[in-house]
C-alpha cells in the first residue's frame, strides 16, 4: 500500500488488468478505464498478467469531486473512449514541455475543459476527525526530516496512542509511521531530480543512513536510487 501526499493521479488504462485496493474496497481496472485518484488514499494495485497505463500527476491544489459511490474522492470511469484523445492530447503537452499542470488554485487553463467537471474548490476539514487529521497531515509534511514518534503525535492531537492510529489508519488507509516512510520516499524522489549525492538525500529525508534509505527506497519504488536517477536524469 502506498500513497502520494501531494499529488492527484489520473490514469488512463492502455492495457491488461488489475485489481485496485483501498479504502477495504477492490475495484477492478482493464482497459480504457480512466482512474482518479486523490492524494491521502492508500492504494495498491494487484496485476494479473499485465498492466500498463500513462499517468498525469496534479498538484493537491486543485480539489476533485466525488463521483464515484462517495468513496473518499476516488473516481473509476469504465470504458472512457471519449476521454482517451483528450487525456492523449494533455500527456502530450506536457512531456514536450508545452504546458505544465498549475499549481494555483485558480488556475485552471492548463487542465482540459472536458477534465475541468472533476474540479472543485478545496473544502476545509469540519468535522473533529479532520482538524485532527489536517493536524497530523501538515506536522509529518513539516517535520518528516527528523525522528517523530506516535508519543509526539498523540500530544499534539489530544488523543491517545491508540486511538489517534485507528482514526489515522481507518481514514488513510495506514498507519501513522507508513505514512511517514511513504512520505519521505516521495520527497527523496523530488530531491533525487537536483542532488547527486545519495547520502544528503537520504539525510534530508529523515533515513539513518544511505543503506537503510537504499532498502527503503528500493521496497517502495522497485529499484535502488542510483537507477530511479538515472532513469530521471534520461
Amino acid at each position: 500500500m502506498h500513497l502520494h501526499p501531494d499529488l492527484y493521479t489520473f490514469s488512463y488504462i492502455l492495457g491488461g488488468s488489475a485489481n485496485l485496493i483501498c479504502q477495504g474496497g477492490t475495484f477492478r481496472l482493464k482497459e480504457n478505464d480512466l482512474v482518479i485518484i486523490p492524494p491521502y488514499m492508500a492504494h495498491q494495485s494487484l496485476v494479473d498478467d499485465f498492466f500498463y497505463y500513462k499517468v498525469i500527476r496534479v498538484p493537491k491544489s486543485h480539489s476533485f469531486t466525488d463521483v464515484y459511490n462517495g468513496r473518499l474522492g476516488l473516481t473509476i470511469v469504465h470504458n472512457c473512449f471519449s476521454y482517451k484523445d483528450h487525456f492523449d492530447v494533455w500527456y502530450d503537452s506536457i512531456r514536450s514541455n508545452i504546458l505544465v499542470p498549475s499549481t494555483e488554485n485558480n488556475d485552471l487553463e492548463n487542465i482540459p475543459e472536458v477534465f475541468k467537471r472533476f474540479l472543485a474548490p478545496n473544502k476545509p476539514y469540519s468535522t473533529n476527525a479532520g482538524v485532527v487529521l489536517r493536524k497530523a497531515l501538515t506536522h509529518f509534511e513539516e517535520n518528516y526530516h527528523r525522528p517523530i514518534l506516535v508519543e509526539e503525535l498523540s500530544d499534539l492531537t489530544c488523543m491517545s496512542e491508540s486511538h489517534f492510529q485507528r482514526l489515522f489508519k481507518s481514514n488513510i488507509g495506514i498507519a501513522p509511521m507508513r505514512y511517514l516512510l511513504n512520505l519521505r520516499i516521495e520527497k527523496a524522489k523530488e530531491y533525487i531530480k537536483t542532488k547527486d549525492s545519495f547520502s544528503e538525500v537520504a539525510y534530508e529525508t529523515g533515513f539513518y543512513d544511505q543503506s537503510h534509505f537504499n532498502k527503503y527506497f528500493k521496497t517502495s519504488v522497485g529499484m535502488i536510487p542510483k537507477r530511479y536517477a538515472d532513469l530521471i536524469k534520461e
